[in-house]
């Protein structure tokens, strides 16, 4: 009988260990599996927090330049920007969104690296004013990175309300400066940066009151 208890005593000991190793396992597991969907939070919410960083700097870039675009007159306007899906310069003259010295070329580029890797690069051409031409002292940087394709694309003025049709490029610039330029990435427009000036700076400045109701102070 005293054998008996001894080893039943034994086997309840050998339980209790067992079962505290499990709980002791059981909690680890637990502590690890949520420890590591708060670090999986924290960098999906640091991942968006950044983007929403992005597309807030490319927004300022595009409608900042867009804002400061101007030209001679409509048929100056390919001088004044000119655009294709990929690439968008424009002239743009100093104001309160663009502290350059200066007008200056701006430039949107969208690159291609490596795979589902799509880039919109900002670039500053200081000192030139002919938006068909750029320089090697540009001063550029990436604003934001996709996955999805990304693709410039332009309002261009059509019909005599004024209204007008998206495009993928400037094409011959007949119709003067485009109503806005926007950003688009996979089928969704992400940014559009109207432009405003509907009457040449210059040609205003030349001609005075007088300009307003001419034809050649025109930019659409």
């Amino acid at each position: 009988m005293t054998r008996r208890r001894h080893t039943s005593n034994g086997f309840v000991l050998a339980e209790a260990l067992v079962a505290l190793a499990v709980a002791a396992m059981t909690v680890a597991l637990l502590t690890s599996a949520t420890w590591g969907l708060n670090a999986a939070t924290e960098r999906r919410a640091a991942a968006a927090q950044t983007s929403a960083v992005d597309w807030l700097a490319a927004r300022r870039a595009m409608t900042g330049w867009a804002a400061g675009v101007t030209a001679q007159g409509i048929a100056d306007s390919r001088n004044s920007l000119i655009g294709t899906a990929s690439t968008a310069r424009m002239v743009v003259a100093q104001t309160n969104n663009t502290p350059a010295a200066g007008p200056y070329v701006g430039e949107l580029r969208i690159e291609a690296r490596g795979t589902n890797r799509f880039v919109l690069i900002a670039a500053q051409h200081p000192g030139l004013r002919d938006a068909r031409v750029t320089s090697s002292n540009a001063r550029q940087t990436d604003v934001v990175t996709t996955s999805t394709p990304m693709r410039l694309l332009y309002l261009i003025p059509s019909g005599p309300a004024g209204q007008g049709v998206w495009r993928y490029e400037t094409g011959s610039g007949a119709e003067g400066l485009p109503l806005a330029i926007g950003l688009e990435v996979g089928t969704r427009r992400m940014i559009t940066a109207p432009i405003h000036p509907t009457r040449s700076a210059s040609c205003l400045a030349r001609l005075g009151l007088a300009g307003v109701d001419d034809d050649d102070c025109a930019l659409r």
